[in-house]
């Protein structure tokens, strides 16, 4: 009795032993190639010592003016701004002044102005206005290829992060600065020039 109550068991098999799903006939897997099994090149990163020097507070406009100037010698050279706005009781993160500044505008970029001091914070490029740094001429027609050539670790470095339209560069020879300066770019062209400040 107990034999026959076993047997009968066993037929009865549980819902998971009985839905047990059957491998499919493998498929014929071709043997990789050289080109198939070789792996990536690793991305190193590169260290910010390394990084090349954009040198922001020398740079001139149009080979007349500095980023850093006095309003007198920025309109004559420039012209009035198109506009000034107070900053007061404005909640700024990041500024090229410790005293309270407004933002001065100019042909679509920005500076900020302290007493009778100009400081820029984003120019913009234009088919009238270029910058000049360190002998290098950067304008609406400078691509991102001309950069590997000019600065090849910080162009390597943002590729390493999947970027081809931002580049960051130091922004002095000393290390202690914070701040660095970022060139954008569109369509692989220079469109805008940044000085970054961080909180």
């Amino acid at each position: 009795m107990v034999a026959l109550t076993a047997c009968h068991q066993n037929k009865s098999l549980p819902a998971e032993q009985e839905n047990v799903a059957v491998a499919a006939p493998s498929e014929k897997v071709k043997p990789l190639t050289e080109e198939d099994d070789s792996l990536p090149e690793p991305h190193h990163d590169i260290a910010w010592d390394q990084i090349e020097v954009f040198h922001f507070s020398q740079a001139l406009i149009n080979n007349k003016v500095p980023l850093f100037t006095n309003r007198q010698r920025f309109e004559t050279a420039l012209g009035v701004a198109d506009s000034v706005r107070s900053t007061e009781n404005e909640d700024i993160c990041g500024s090229q002044f410790d005293e309270d500044f407004s933002y001065f505008y100019k042909d679509g970029s920005t500076f900020e102005l302290c007493k009778d001091s100009i400081a820029c914070e984003e120019f913009i490029l234009t088919a009238d206005h270029f910058v000049t740094c360190d002998k290098i001429t950067f304008n609406r027609n400078t691509t991102w290829e001309d950069m590997k050539k000019l600065f090849p670790k910080a162009v390597r470095q943002a590729e390493n992060e999947g970027k081809t339209d931002m580049l960051t560069l130091r922004d002095s020879d000393s290390l202690e600065s914070a701040s660095s300066v970022q060139l954008y770019f569109e369509n692989g062209k220079l469109v805008r020039i940044v000085n970054f400040i961080p909180c």
